[in-house]
C-alpha cells in the first residue's frame, strides 16, 4: 500500500513567503549592483573625458610637430601621476606617434567610448577621437584608465551584496515560520477541540467567538455537521432502541410459549397449537426484517425499477377491495375520488395505499368515512387520505413519518402494527423522486404522497380538507 503523502499547510506557506524573499531580494540587489556599476562606468568616462579635454587643448597649442614631440614628456608626466591612465596618438596610415602599439580593442559603444585589453591582460575603458588639426591629420587620440580597481570594488561590493540577501532570505524564512505557526494556532485549537468531541458528548461545538474571522465559516460548517451528526446519532440510538424492542416481545413470548411446552409431556393438538402461535410470531418478526431491510435500500438512495404508467384510482379500488373485511369490522366506509396517471412503480404503489389505508382505518371512529382523493398537479400525481378522526398533537405531526413513532401512546398492541407504516410510505415517495406531506385539525388529518413523473390524468376534489404542511 503506498504509504499516505501529508501536505503541511505550515510548511508550504513559510516556503513561499521564504521564496518571496528570495525574488525580492535578489531584484533589489541586481538593481543595486547594476546601478552603481552604471555610476563606476560613468565616473571612470567622466575621468577620462577630463584628461582628453586636457590633451586635446594641448595639442591645439602646438604648431609643429616637434612641438608637438615635446608634449611627449609631459604626457609620460601624466601617466607617471596616475598609473591606470594610458594615452594612445595613431596616425592616419596607423602608425603609433605615442604611446607604441595601439591595445587590441574589446568592444566599441556608443559615444566614441571603448573597451580595451591592455598589455597586463587587464580592460581598460576609455574614449577615442579624430584629431582634425593642422599637424597631424587624419590621426586618432586614444585616453583609457584600468577597470581593475572598479572591478575588484564592484566585485567587493556584489559579494558582500550577495552575504546580505542570504542572510535576508534565511531571516525571513525563520521569521516567517515563526509567524506562521503563531497565525495557525487558532487552526490547531480548533483541531484540538475538534479531536475532543466524541458520541457520549456530541452536544459540544466549536466556540464560534474565538475563532478568527477567515475560520468563522470553517467553524459554522463544523457545527452544522455535528447537528447534522447529533440527530442522526439520536436517531439511530431510539431506532435501535425501538427495534431491540420490538424484537424482545415476540422473541419472548417465542421462548417463554416453547419452554412452557417443553417443560411436560404434550399431546399433539397442543403442539400443533404451540407451533401455529409461534409460526404467527415468526411471520410477523419477518414482516418486520423485511420492512427494515426496505427501508434500509431506500435510505441508500435505491429508486424505484420498472416505471409504467399507473392508474392512481384504479389501484386504490384494488387495494380498498382488500381491505374491505377489514373496513366492515371497524364499521369505516372508504370512498375514492379523482384519479390520475403516473410513471410508477406498481407494486411500490399499492404497497404505500395500503399502509395509507390501513393507517386511516386505526384512526378512524366506527361510522366515519375515510376519503382516497387522487389528483394530478405540476409537482406530480398526488393521493391524499382523509379521514376524521382526533387532531394528531402540533408536537407530533412532523415526526408521524418517522420509523416506529406512534402518537399520543408509548407504545401501540401489537396487532397495531409496528409503526412503520407511514415511514414505508415515505420512502416510496423517495424512491419515485417524490415527498409526503401531512395536516391535521379538528376536521380530520390528511395523510398524503406525491410521486413525480410523467403525469395525465383528471381531477374530482370532494370538500376542501386541511392545510397542507410538507415533511
Amino acid at each position: 500500500m503506498k504509504p499516505l503523502r501529508v501536505r503541511s499547510m505550515q510548511a508550504r506557506l513559510t516556503l513561499l513567503l521564504g521564496a518571496i524573499a528570495l525574488l525580492v531580494s535578489s531584484l533589489a540587489g541586481a538593481t543595486l549592483f547594476w546601478a552603481l556599476k552604471r555610476e563606476v562606468e560613468r565616473q571612470e568616462i567622466t575621468e577620462v573625458s577630463g584628461k582628453l579635454e586636457l590633451i586635446d587643448h594641448l595639442i591645439d597649442m602646438q604648431n609643429s610637430a616637434s612641438g608637438l614631440q615635446d608634449l611627449a614628456a609631459t604626457f609620460d608626466e601624466m601617466r607617471a601621476g596616475q598609473g591606470q591612465l594610458g594615452i594612445w596618438i595613431m596616425d592616419a596610415r596607423g602608425k603609433p606617434v605615442y604611446g607604441g602599439a595601439a591595445p587590441e580593442t574589446l568592444e566599441e559603444l556608443q559615444d566614441r567610448q571603448v573597451v580595451l585589453q591592455a598589455p597586463d591582460g587587464g580592460r581598460m575603458r576609455g574614449l577615442r577621437v579624430d584629431m582634425n588639426d593642422r599637424i597631424l591629420p587624419g590621426a586618432q587620440l586614444t585616453v583609457a584608465v584600468s577597470t581593475r580597481t572598479s572591478s575588484q570594488f564592484l566585485y567587493a561590493y556584489g559579494t558582500a551584496l550577495v552575504l546580505i540577501c542570504a542572510l535576508w532570505v534565511g531571516a525571513t524564512v525563520v521569521l516567517a515560520a515563526w509567524a506562521v505557526r503563531r497565525s495557525m494556532a487558532p487552526a490547531r485549537r480548533l483541531s484540538e477541540q475538534a479531536a475532543g468531541i466524541q458520541p457520549d458528548n456530541l452536544s459540544r461545538r466549536l466556540p464560534l467567538e474565538d475563532a478568527d474571522r477567515e475560520l468563522h465559516e470553517l467553524v459554522r460548517s463544523f457545527n452544522r455537521t455535528l447537528e447534522r451528526l447529533q440527530s442522526a446519532y439520536q436517531q439511530m440510538e431510539g431506532f435501535n432502541a425501538d427495534v431491540a424492542h420490538e424484537l424482545r416481545t415476540p422473541l419472548a413470548t417465542l421462548i417463554n410459549g416453547t419452554q412452557v411446552m417443553l417443560s411436560s409431556p404434550r399431546d399433539a393438538a397442543e403442539l400443533r397449537d404451540a407451533l401455529e402461535s409461534n409460526l404467527e410470531e415468526l411471520e410477523d418478526l419477518k414482516t418486520l426484517v423485511n420492512d427494515m431491510l426496505f427501508l434500509a435500500r431506500a435510505d441508500r438512495g435505491e429508486r424505484a425499477a420498472d416505471l409504467v404508467p399507473v392508474s392512481l384510482a384504479a389501484e386504490a379500488r384494488r387495494v380498498a377491495e382488500y381491505y374491505e373485511a377489514t373496513l366492515e369490522e371497524h364499521g369505516v366506509r372508504l370512498r375514492c375520488e379523482g384519479d390520475a396517471s403516473v410513471a410508477a412503480n406498481p407494486g411500490l404503489v399499492r404497497r404505500a395505499l395500503a399502509n395509507l389505508i390501513s393507517n386511516a382505518i386505526k384512526a378512524t371512529p366506527r361510522g366515519g368515512e375515510i376519503v382516497l382523493a387522487c389528483s394530478a398537479s405540476p409537482a406530480g400525481a398526488r393521493v391524499e387520505a382523509r379521514n376524521p378522526g382526533p387532531a394528531i398533537p402540533a408536537a407530533d405531526l412532523p415526526r408521524i413519518f418517522d420509523r416506529f413513532f406512534r402518537s399520543g401512546q408509548a407504545r401501540a398492541p401489537r396487532s397495531e402494527g409496528h409503526g412503520l407504516g407511514l415511514a414505508i410510505v415515505r420512502a416510496i415517495a423517495r424512491m419515485h423522486g417524490g415527498e409526503v406531506d401531512a395536516a391535521s385539525d379538528a376536521r380530520g388529518t390528511v395523510v398524503g404522497i406525491t410521486l413525480r413523473g410523467p403525469v395525465v390524468g383528471i381531477t374530482l376534489r370532494g370538500p376542501d380538507g386541511p392545510n397542507i404542511t410538507k415533511m
